[in-house]
């Protein structure tokens, strides 16, 4: 039999990894990636050193790390309001206060904890280096970014209607503002998951802005790298698309039903991922007018929607879980790498958008939602 731990462990923490599975590819390209493997220690240690001996950067590097913390808060929040997960409510009301607050800490400890292994090897460096007063401010910084989410999850526990996070602003946009469909789930994002919107454009503009970086360091703009990096930027929004099907399943299969045809169905997905592509969209722009073509931006561009359009897709499949989609996806991004680099962007264009639309029009009408096995 599972203990409690474990069953929460699956509960918060797994599902918190998985699904943020595309953020932390990107910092771990970010962090890793971008380093000669012969400098990769010391880069690491200068970057560790920076930040103990100036007080502004420390300051940068609190604010990334509560900037985190918010971000594993709002996951458990949002769990906790989730549909199916309400036995949550009376689980662990049911369980002595000492003891649940102590199950509350495991959860935060879990999902804070990429975090506290950097945070605990600064703390080690600057004790060995004797800088006492940042080993204070990060050690004391982590403890209080572990400790006060709990107050929270209290909070919500006993007052389910709690919401995190611009709950007013949320009630006042509902009053006054009449959304068309095509933007009821970037609606959604922005009202009830702005942190996980905020930080997949944050680490998606931080890829496209290292892409031009390096490639304005060479003498000849080479397309193909930024063609590269909007591979990148299109599979950091994977999470975003597991909230979309979900987010269609529990709010909108009522349109199945409508008379409406399934070409329209079909363009509000596509402008769906067009609005939220559009900041890279102009991001490209702004830095490859001067280096490139207006075909070249175009091609760029294209791609990246081609690739948000056919993974959306991929989840009209039965049975479509988060592990097998990432599966599919990696696999097309190969496919779609090697295509480009042979320079064939067309072609790979319009495979993805024929294979998109494709099954798209014969599992629309199919589709049923998906449910997870807790087996």
């Amino acid at each position: 039999m599972r203990t409690t731990r474990q069953i929460l462990s699956k509960i918060f923490t797994q599902r918190f990894y998985v699904e943020n599975l595309g953020f932390f590819l990107v910092l771990f390209y970010l962090l890793f990636g971008t380093v000669n493997g012969a400098n990769l220690l010391n880069y690491h240690l200068s970057l560790i050193r920076g930040f103990l001996n100036s007080t502004s950067f420390l300051l940068i590097m609190v604010g990334i790390w509560t900037a985190y913390a918010l971000k594993c808060t709002a996951f458990v929040m949002k769990t906790l309001q989730s549909p199916g997960y309400d036995f949550l409510y009376t689980t662990m009301g049911s369980i002595p206060t000492g003891e649940r607050r102590r199950h509350w800490l495991f959860i935060q400890f879990n999902i804070y904890l990429p975090v506290l292994i950097y945070a605990g090897i600064a703390i080690f460096i600057a004790i060995s280096s004797h800088k006492w007063m940042p080993a204070v401010i990060i050690g004391a910084v982590n403890i209080i970014n572990c400790v006060w989410p709990l107050l929270l999850y209290e909070k919500k526990l006993w007052n389910p209607d709690t919401i995190f996070f611009i709950g007013h602003i949320q009630r006042w946009l509902n009053k006054h503002f009449t959304k068309p469909p095509v933007l009821f789930f970037i609606y959604e994002l922005l009202i009830n998951f702005p942190l996980r919107i905020i930080s997949t454009k944050l680490a998606s503009t931080a890829i496209l802005w290292l892409t031009f970086l390096l490639l304005h360091r060479n003498e000849s703009f080479d397309l193909r790298g930024l063609q590269i990096g909007v591979i990148v930027c299109a599979l950091l929004h994977m999470q975003l698309m597991i909230h979309h099907r979900a987010f269609d399943d529990t709010y909108l299969s009522f349109m199945e039903n409508l008379p409406i045809p399934v070409w329209r169905h079909y363009s509000r997905m596509v402008g769906v991922y067009l609005l939220l592509f559009l900041p890279e969209i102009l991001m490209i722009i702004c830095n490859a007018y001067a280096d490139t073509s207006i075909l070249g931006i175009v091609t760029t561009i294209a791609i990246g929607l081609s690739l948000l359009v056919i993974f959306r897709s991929f989840l009209y499949f039965p049975k479509m879980n988060t592990e097998i989609h990432i599966r599919y996806t990696l696999s097309i991004s190969f496919i779609v790498l090697f295509m480009i680099l042979a320079h064939y962007e067309w072609i790979a264009i319009l495979l993805m958008q024929l294979i998109a639309a494709i099954i798209f029009f014969a599992k629309y009408r199919k589709y049923e939602a998906y449910i997870e096995s807790t087996e």
